[in-house]
């Protein structure tokens, strides 16, 4: 009894000086580090049969490599560790993982970690069917009311809307938003990922479907069809990070450090047009804004 109470002191023991360390040196002590990605996140992160793949996946990547050359350990082991949204910030923030490789800053979520520099200027788009009621497609392009006024207002007599969004997301705020400003009354109904939500709009169970504009572009491409439109308008900008622990500077550091000078570098625009299609200048030109100098 005596040996298993030490044996169990010297496990949690170990665990409390791991937990906190800070990242590089637990790195150099497990001689492995731990990357999570959300797997129905594409095209930043997804599963590609056997390994994650995506925009984010290969960022990641690229920071597991410099830690290698850093900490001069070839051999560095990393691992890919897929978590689901509800988990994500939790995994970090507990050091089952070290680098989450994709996520979108808040206030709340920076409660338990902290992110890095951007690694993608995106936003809220929305999704609908090319027959969409008029009053959604006005709507969605913010062109004015054309009927008549309505006990004078400016606008028709509010219309209901059915607006599907992926619950638990910051885009939830703002798909209500954008709707309600057009007068619709709006009834939310949740989905679980970018799937369902084309799903029920392919099914006529919801009128628009609201996610981040990137991954509407890349799931409605890959669907095919032309049943499913992505409007052009962007309801509300975002960036998107990678997240680590809090107060971990040094880590964050390195992660910046890494991600900076992948922007300078000439492999970033193919990394980028291998995702995404070539950038435009806008999307040159934030690259160049968030490289911090060395």
């Amino acid at each position: 009894m005596a040996i298993r109470l030490s044996l169990l002191a010297a496990a949690l023991a170990l665990g409390a000086s791991f937990a906190a360390a800070g990242t590089l040196d637990k790195a150099k002590e497990a001689g492995k580090i731990t990357l999570g990605y959300a797997s129905d996140n594409r095209p930043y992160a997804f599963d590609a049969g056997s390994k994650p793949a995506g925009y984010a996946i290969d960022l990641c990547g690229r920071v597991a490599e410099a830690l290698k050359s850093e900490l001069k350990l070839p051999a560095l082991t990393v691992d890919y560790v897929a978590v689901t949204r509800e988990e994500a910030f939790n995994a970090v923030q507990q050091g089952r993982i070290d680098l989450l490789c994709a996520a979108v800053p808040t206030l709340e979520r920076r409660a338990l970690v902290d992110f890095s520099i951007p690694i993608m200027l995106s936003g809220t788009g929305v999704a609908l069917r090319a027959d969409a009621p008029t009053r959604v497609l006005q709507a969605i392009s913010g062109a004015p009311g054309t009927g008549p006024a309505w006990r004078a207002s400016l606008d028709q007599a509010p219309q209901r809307a059915l607006v599907a969004v992926v619950g638990g997301t910051p885009i939830e705020k703002a798909a209500l938003s954008a709707m309600k400003q057009r007068h619709l009354v709006v009834d939310l109904v949740q989905v679980s990922d970018t799937a369902g939500g084309l799903e029920l709009l392919a099914t006529r169970k919801a009128d628009a479907f609201f996610q981040d504009r990137a991954l509407l572009l890349d799931a409605v491409t890959r669907r095919g069809g032309t049943d499913l439109v992505v409007a052009g308008r962007m309801f509300r900008r975002d960036v998107v990070s990678m997240a680590v622990r809090r107060d971990d500077d040094d880590f964050r550091l390195f992660v910046d450090r890494a991600l900076s000078r992948q922007y300078r570098s000439g492999d970033q625009a193919g990394l980028y047009t291998r995702h995404f299609g070539s950038p435009t200048q806008e999307a040159a030109d934030f690259f160049k804004l968030v490289a911090l100098p060395d």
